[in-house]
């Protein structure tokens, strides 16, 4: 239950956020400019602001301040579609980039089952981000069997996953499963995105499948909790 402080706090902020003052999107006034607008202490105000951020109606960005929620991109993670035209279809700016490409020699439990053979030592690691209006929503790792797809680091450019995939290896993959877990950020998300640690979060964990059935490709987004509703 809120405290009746921190709740009449929330209503306040809530009643601004209302008003139409700050465009979606838009950053707000400082914390210390807020207290003063809503005439509250700072940690009464720092209480609201977070039930607000845990209700999805505002967010932060690291050393940058609150800001507005967006309208949340619509998921449908079991669809093959690629985030770029599932983007582009909901009349989003989409771009991406991609952090890091290597090999992974530590693998993640759930990674495990990417392996074909004892031959394999080794998965391919892909580290990105994705952005919806120049604004980081989610942060990816996705891991890949080289056996299954040689070269795929090296042959990556700026393309998609999915472009990739039907380009290079002439495969089209589907979400086979998927699965849904609430997280918090650690130091290495947060900075990619531009979030504070700690911030909510939903980790997806998608295997996606060729036609026969054999999975080559585990995808683990950490999605802002802010920034996207999951339609299974």
């Amino acid at each position: 239950m809120i405290n009746s402080t921190v709740a009449i706090a929330k209503e306040k902020l809530v009643q601004l956020l209302d008003s139409g003052q700050f465009a979606i999107g838009s950053k707000l006034p400082s914390e210390r400019e807020l207290e003063e607008l809503i005439t509250v202490k700072r940690m009464t105000l720092r209480q609201a602001l977070l039930h607000l951020e845990a209700e999805s109606r505002i967010f932060r960005k690291d050393r940058r301040g609150w800001f507005v929620a967006l309208p949340r991109f619509q998921y449908h993670p079991k669809q093959a579609t690629s985030f770029k035209l599932a983007a582009l279809a909901q009349k989003w700016h989409p771009s991406w980039g991609y952090a890091e490409k290597g090999h992974c020699h530590k693998i993640p439990l759930a990674a495990e089952v990417l392996y074909r053979s004892e031959e394999t030592k080794t998965l391919y690691e892909v580290t990105g981000w994705g952005a919806l209006d120049s604004h980081k929503v989610f942060f990816h790792r996705s891991y890949i069997n080289p056996l299954v797809a040689p070269d795929f680091i090296n042959t990556l450019a700026e393309q998609s996953f999915h472009e990739h995939w039907q380009q290079q290896y002439n495969k089209t993959l589907h979400t086979q499963s998927v699965k849904i877990t609430p997280v918090r950020v650690d130091d290495d998300i947060s900075k990619e995105i531009g979030s504070t640690v700690g911030t909510p979060a939903i980790l997806i964990e998608k295997y996606r499948a060729d036609e026969q059935g054999h999975i080559l490709q585990l995808d683990r987004e950490y999605w802002r909790f802010e920034s996207v509703n999951i339609i299974l």
